[in-house]
């Protein structure tokens, strides 16, 4: 609030040197904001056809499968938003030759449209992040795979807006105002920026050397931010998860885990520690490469990886408007204009575990389960006094190796509901929860020879905006003062208070000042009851 006050001070100062020439002038403060203009999801169905290339043997079963969706290009044409982009998959399969494990890749395009609801949104506004809810490869033939997909499109148009209210009137010392303080958050900075991260992985002795890669999995783990001066602070780990054909004779299967440690920052200008932070990110791309070790075997991947980042960095403030005004003498009438504002009512994290049993194929014996991987997914928000139900979805994949010769690998899919409830104080049905699902940790232990036993970790980033529409004052329309009626008016007036009615709404409604009414019934204090009964003095000084 002492921003708004020097604010005004420094407004005043400069214009002591100026005549007004009794015109009144308003004194504004734009506050940035971001206001949501509408929400979707759409779901969109991929059912293609892929054949096995010619350089590869023929497939006699499927072992795991791992799709993932690329957007390439969006466009905003006419109200509805065009997002072209493509499927890209991994499919791991037993072969019909002495290979245990053979891999291919691929990808098929898609284009989806959404109809946008708001009017005057900006392409640059819009925002998508696309999720994939169910992906299978089936078998249909020993050279041909059926590739099917559910992805979800989340779309959400964001106006960065400058919200106006006027924060006090310049004008001859005969005008009275009237203020409330509001809190409001205010928009710092928005943006999207990159992190690069590099480091070297080694197998231990204990690991076969790698010959070639057959499947990677690179995901984010544990990443925290935090607000410094002007920056953003990132740490945080990548799990790396690689399965590999050794170089042994015949060649057998191998893998290996580790983490790559995340440590860095993103300029964001304007920021400081007391900012709150709502930040989305993803694994944008990454290369990974195998080299030899000092002994010349290939136990070394060098890996990058790029993340992305989606940052909306907030401050709060409270800032005192101008509500009402009048002058004794001359009749000046506020114009008044709906502005939009919002106030953070929560910025928290919560924690949910999750644990559940996963069936595995009975006819592939499990003997080791060598990756967990999850995925959250929201299915409903129930808003209630003061808190928010979250339900929703954990998507298990397991795989494991098989005591199965032929099929020496095997996965395995499941689901596990979770609930969660976010203390909110404040939240109603109108209110803005924005909210972001993550697993924290996720891990799988056998139980007997056909169940896995799933514990997880999760980590529900919940930021809630309470939003509202306040009525701020936009313009003044002033007209002289009729002298001739006033002077007709009594010179003393009885009244009665009104409920509701405050000290400051008397004097305005007679053109009179709340010092003037206090002295002459000599209240010591401005707090008035219904029914009380004041003596209105009509000051004729001012009348004329």
């Amino acid at each position: 609030m002492a921003y708004f006050r020097d604010v005004v001070n420094r407004y005043k100062k400069e214009r002591k040197t100026l005549d007004s020439g009794g015109v009144m002038e308003l004194i504004k403060q734009k506050v940035h904001m971001n206001h949501c203009n509408s929400r979707k999801e759409v779901t969109t169905t991929i059912d293609t056809d892929y054949n096995v290339p010619d350089i590869k043997p023929d497939a006699r079963s499927i072992m795991q499968e791992k799709g993932n969706v690329v957007i390439e290009e969006m466009h905003l044409r006419d109200g509805e938003l065009e997002i072209r982009g493509a499927l890209h998959f991994t499919v791991l399969y037993a072969g019909e030759e002495d290979v245990p494990v053979c891999d291919l890749a691929g990808n098929t395009p898609f284009y989806e449209t959404v109809k946008m609801d708001c009017e005057g949104v900006r392409e640059e506004e819009i925002s998508i992040q696309a999720s994939i809810e169910d992906f299978r490869a089936d078998l249909i033939n020993s050279r041909k795979l059926g590739i099917r997909a559910v992805i979800v499109f989340s779309v959400a148009a964001e106006t960065i807006y400058d919200g106006e209210g006027a924060v006090d009137v310049v004008a001859e010392d005969d005008v009275y105002t009237k203020k409330k303080t509001m809190d409001i958050t205010k928009l710092l900075l928005t943006k999207k920026d990159t992190l690069r991260v590099r480091d070297e992985c080694r197998l231990p002795g204990t690991k076969d050397t790698i010959e070639r890669i057959l499947y990677e999995d690179v995901s984010l783990n544990e990443i925290e931010t935090r607000c410094e001066e002007d920056k953003m602070i990132v740490t945080g780990e990548v799990d790396i998860f690689v399965l590999y054909l050794n170089a042994e004779e015949p060649a057998g299967l191998g893998y290996h885990e580790c983490q790559v440690p995340v440590q860095g920052e993103i300029p964001c200008g304007g920021c400081d520690e007391t900012s709150v932070l709502q930040v989305k990110s993803h694994i944008h791309s990454y290369e990974m490469e195998v080299k030899p070790d000092e002994d010349g075997e290939d136990r070394i991947l060098d890996v990058e990886v790029v993340i992305a980042f989606a940052i909306s960095a907030y401050g709060q403030e409270q800032m005192e408007v101008l509500t009402d005004f009048y002058s004794t003498s001359k009749r000046c009438t506020p114009v008044y204009e709906m502005s939009y504002f919002e106030n953070l009512l929560l910025k928290n994290k919560n924690k949910s575990r999750v644990d559940g049993k996963i069936l595995l194929d009975e006819s592939r014996q499990p003997l080791q389960i060598w990756k967990v991987n999850g995925e959250a997914r929201v299915d409903e928000k129930r808003v209630g006094k003061d808190s928010v139900v979250v339900e929703g979805i954990l998507d298990i994949n397991i795989l494991y190796q098989s005591s199965d010769a032929q099929a020496p690998l095997a996965a395995a899919k499941g689901m596990l509901p979770f609930e969660q409830e976010v203390q909110i104080p404040g939240v109603s049905k109108d209110s803005d929860i924005r909210l972001d699902v993550s697993v924290e940790q996720i891990s799988g232990t056998l139980l007997g020879e056909n169940e896995a036993d799933i514990k997880a970790v999760l980590v529900l980033d919940v930021l809630a905006f309470e939003n509202h529409e306040e009525p701020i004052i936009s313009g003044v329309e002033e007209q002289e003062m009729d002298m001739a009626a006033r002077a007709k008016e009594p010179g003393m007036v009885g009244y009665v208070v009104k409920p509701g009615e405050q000290l400051w709404d008397i004097a305005k409604q007679f053109y009179t000042t709340s010092d003037a009414i206090a002295e002459t019934n000599q209240l010591e204090e401005e707090t008035l009851t219904p029914g009380q009964i004041l003596l209105i003095v009509k000051e004729m000084e001012q009348a004329g």
